[in-house]
């Protein structure tokens, strides 16, 4: 381990694995030496902001001082990281090391901090990582106006965890994409587009009956699409073609988060 350590401290400051011996230090056992490497200031010129926050580094550090009995210090930082980082994963080691009962009230204080995180993108991940569905429905609905079609390659994935339980959320991303296929003329997305149109027919029933008022209904923003989009042929003989039918895998088993594949 000596000889490990003196060959990484060699290392221009930017190169050094300090999680990596870190680590390595924890599973011998040494563990001041553990927590000062995994203390070590990130030098890597891409660092993002707060990295010293980072949920891989404070898990390390927490877990290091568990070991070493400073129990509160680690839980301390453990939340410290959930406030600034919204980490599910922290946020599951926190409550893992707490009491019986107490828990309870931490997840609900942690879903409050999230709920009112000025930022929604970041508000949603941890409640699709829990997973609260209902909790992150309750974000895109409370933040309609939020979400951008341009997206393409993150939205689809949540509306259609949304799509089974929390059709107004579902329809919510659905429209935002739909309408920035649209509104950009993206000709080349125009079968996707014709399959988000399929996907708010579908919704149309339940997202109707749950709307708020200050949201149109399906019947009404698709007179208004037709309107905006008239000259829009190839996109609308997608839709009379067929493409608006249900999709096979709209029963399917919903996807998980992480791996759904848009």
């Amino acid at each position: 381990m000596d000889l490990l350590i003196a060959l990484e401290a060699e290392k221009r400051p930017h190169m050094q694995d300090t999680l990596g011996i870190s680590t390595k230090l924890l599973e011998a056992g040494r563990l001041p030496d553990a927590l000062d490497w995994s203390r070590r200031p990130d030098s890597r010129e891409n660092a993002e902001p707060e990295e010293g926050l980072s949920p891989e580094r404070v898990s390390l550090q927490a877990t290091t001082l568990d070991a070493m009995g400073n129990r509160s210090e680690a839980q301390a930082l453990r939340w410290r990281c959930f406030e600034a980082r919204l980490s599910a994963d922290i946020l599951r080691e926190h409550l893992k090391s707490l009491p019986d009962f107490e828990d309870i009230e931490a997840e609900e204080r942690a879903h409050a901090i999230a709920l009112a995180h000025a930022n929604p993108n970041v508000a949603l991940e941890p409640f699709l990582d829990w997973p609260r569905h209902d909790l992150a429905a309750q974000v895109i609905e409370t933040h309609r106006e939020t979400w951008n079609g341009s997206d393409w390659h993150i939205l689809p994935k949540i509306a259609a965890i949304m799509e089974h339980e929390h059709s107004v959320a579902a329809t919510i991303l659905y429209r935002a994409l739909l309408d920035d296929i649209l509104a950009r003329a993206r000709s080349k997305a125009y079968a996707h587009g014709a399959k988000y149109l399929a996907k708010l027919t579908l919704l149309s029933t339940d997202a109707d009956a749950g709307h708020p008022s200050t949201m149109d209904d399906h019947a009404t923003y698709l007179t208004g699409l037709k309107q905006a989009h008239a000259r829009k042929t190839a996109f609308w003989t997608l839709v009379g073609s067929g493409t608006e039918r249900r999709p096979a895998s709209f029963n399917a088993r919903r996807p998980k988060w992480v791996s759904y594949d848009h």
